[in-house]
């Protein structure tokens, strides 16, 4: 992890000579590479573990105090447990138009095939054929 500094540049020197004063260090997670959000204590409150650094300097970090995490969607199964999408290698969201004020469509891409998701009339994810959309 890295070391920032909150610091005040003075009108007048320091008796060193400097015009710098370092008032916060502040620890820094960056660069975040990968993240993901599990419930390590299983108490049903999640915690951002962080694949932050690189090379020799690069660690994984749990994050426990400072997020809130607002959950969106679930995936639910048959079972009470939540199903896990193997082999995601991209998402990303889009609108219909760039009018629109929110965005309609999910797409998943996995190594073999993109998968189109789309917002039906009950405001839950469905998988669609849409026009335009080569998956």
């Amino acid at each position: 992890m890295n070391l920032y500094q909150l610091i005040k540049l003075n009108l007048q020197p320091d008796a060193k000579g400097s015009y710098v004063e370092g008032l916060e260090r502040y620890v820094n997670l960056g660069p975040i590479v990968d993240f993901c959000i599990v419930d390590l204590e299983r108490q049903g409150q999640g915690q951002v573990v962080t694949c932050s650094g690189a090379y020799k300097n690069g660690s994984l970090c749990v994050v426990r105090n400072g997020t809130g995490i607002n959950e969106q969607a679930t995936f639910p199964s048959t079972t009470d447990a939540y199903v896990e999408l193997q082999g995601i290698k991209g998402m990303w969201s889009l609108r219909s138009s760039t009018d629109d004020p929110f965005d309609t469509f999910l797409v998943v891409s996995f190594i073999s095939e993109t998968r189109i998701l789309a917002m039906n009339l009950e405001d839950e994810l469905e998988e669609t054929e849409t026009e335009g959309f080569c998956s």
